[in-house]
């Protein structure tokens, strides 16, 4: 019973999750990361709201998985990052099976795509980004079974996907011109059915839903909420969630508006030549050439196919290269995963590409055969070294399996500041300072504000009012802070002190 059950296994799917898990699980973070990373946890954690686009998927799909009694919250959120890169693999990988590329090509492009730097980091941390990926590999996936064998409810499933996609990144939408390109292009009449329509209109409601925990979570007042201002009495408005104004402000990602599509004249080149460069890196250069053969072979064995993958491509990276954010790098990883699917798609033409050289005879009598036999051979050896030598190349690059400064820095300060105090940091600071309060119940007698919430008057104003009344700390004061009071490093902030205090 045991040896039929083994033998029904599918080894290689299995393979496909299991050896990046594994490494995703060897490099990860051990505890909270900082930047968006400690924000996410601490949302999850006090069931708390996050800034735009609010991420409601992430914040309910992260909760449940925060119940894994493994480690502490930070580690278990950087978990549901590592599970959720490795499922991206795995769902890739039977799309590359759909595609009918064969187990050395899915190897050598899978095991790209797993050890490129950013998509390898972002499976080390608490991010949106690999759950993002997996659903939209689901999406790609539940659109080729409903090509396949079309149906009202197949049609229902990628549509119920993408609308939860959207509830963890707004970025889902960048999909959507290559999702309606395919649907129309392979079964017009099927989609525009009435049985069609009301299956589609029912799973966009069920989709939808997920953001109702929003106004939901407004309601309940969270201790942790980045959906609103800190006004200049230090006094936290938070926007209604439960207005339309409110709600669309926060789902719309209004408070980016000004980072999107920000580059202009020759600014837009030098960024489009950095992306080209990042996508170079990430699949080690030897992965350049096989992906645009797989990208021609593609149009030629399936334009429909191909015509969803080069849109959703070309608005991924057209978007991401004119938006204006300072780590805009982490967030071109659906590229990456349509360009393995390409690549995957390159590695078979190339396999078949040899396996075609016939055995022609020789003028002695023999065979090319065993040439050709060498020739597959050498091919396979150098995809799988590719992949070794990737995940060489990249490791000290990304591995966290020691990284704990983000919680030493974050309990150095917790340690060092006075009693009461109120302390202005950015993302790289507070929001760590804010998990150890509020998860761990570290030094509830600290208020720290994260200065992306509060306007640089509104902060000066709130400063100028407690400068001497209670300590202030801040992480890099400004020449306007530095005129009316003086300054003294205390660990990795500093503490102001009106003009004239004794020192201590």
């Amino acid at each position: 019973m045991t040896r039929s059950w083994l033998r029904g296994v599918d080894w290689t799917a299995v393979a496909a999750f299991a050896l990046p898990f594994l490494l995703y699980l060897r490099t990860l973070a051990p505890t909270i990361y900082n930047l968006d990373s400690a924000e996410l946890t601490t949302a999850v954690a006090t069931n708390g709201l996050i800034r735009a686009t609010g991420y409601p998927l992430y914040l309910a799909v992260g909760k449940v998985w925060s119940f894994l009694p493994v480690g502490d919250m930070g580690y278990r959120m950087n978990l549901f990052s590592a599970f959720c890169g490795a499922l991206t693999i795995l769902l890739t990988d039977q799309i590359l099976r759909r595609l009918r590329v064969g187990a050395w090509a899915r190897l050598g492009a899978l095991g790209l795509l797993a050890t490129a730097p950013y998509f390898w980091a972002l499976s080390l941390i608490a991010e949106v980004y690999t759950l993002h990926t997996a659903l939209m590999a689901g999406v790609i996936l539940a659109l080729i079974m409903w090509a396949a064998r079309p149906s009202p409810f197949r049609l229902a499933v990628p549509i119920l996907l993408m609308t939860l996609s959207m509830g963890n990144h707004a970025a889902t939408l960048l999909l959507l011109p290559g999702c309606v390109w395919y649907v129309l292009a392979s079964h017009p009449r099927e989609s525009v059915k009435l049985r069609v329509l009301a299956a589609a209109l029912a799973a966009l409601a069920a989709g939808a839903s997920i953001f109702l925990m929003l106004p939901l979570r407004y309601a309940a007042a969270p201790a942790f909420n980045y959906a609103g201002v800190y006004d200049a009495t230090g006094t936290f408005q938070p926007v209604n969630l439960q207005t339309w104004a409110g709600f669309w402000w926060l789902i719309s990602g209004q408070a980016f508006a000004g980072q999107m599509f920000a580059y202009e004249g020759t600014a837009v080149w030098s960024e489009v030549w950095a992306y080209v460069g990042q996508l170079w890196a990430a699949f080690l250069v030897i992965g350049i050439g096989p992906g645009l053969l797989g990208f021609a072979v593609l149009w030629r064995r399936n334009w429909r196919l191909n015509g969803m993958f080069t849109l959703m491509f070309l608005a991924n990276a057209i978007f991401y290269i004119n938006y204006r954010v300072a780590d805009k790098t982490t967030m071109f990883l659906p590229t990456y995963v349509i360009w393995a699917l390409w690549l995957g798609a390159g590695y078979q033409a190339l396999g078949h590409g040899v396996k075609k050289r016939g055995p022609r005879r020789t003028a002695t009598g023999g065979s090319h055969s065993v040439d050709r036999q060498l020739s597959i051979t050498t091919l396979r050896i150098v995809t799988v070294a590719s992949v070794l030598l990737a995940m060489l190349v990249h490791w000290g690059q990304v591995d966290r399996s020691q990284d704990w400064s983000t919680r030493e820095q974050g309990e150095e300060i917790l340690a060092l500041v006075a009693p009461d105090a109120l302390i202005f940091g950015w993302w790289e600071t507070v929001p760590a300072v804010q998990y150890l309060q509020l998860v761990e119940g570290q030094r509830p007698d600290v208020t720290a504000v994260n200065r992306f919430l509060i306007s640089g008057d509104d902060m000066h104003h709130l400063i100028m009012s407690e400068l001497g009344h209670r300590p202030i700390y801040v992480n890099n004061p400004s020449v306007e802070l530095l005129r009316i009071a003086s300054v003294r490093l205390v660990g990795p902030l500093y503490l102001l002190e009106p003009r004239g205090a004794p020192k201590h």
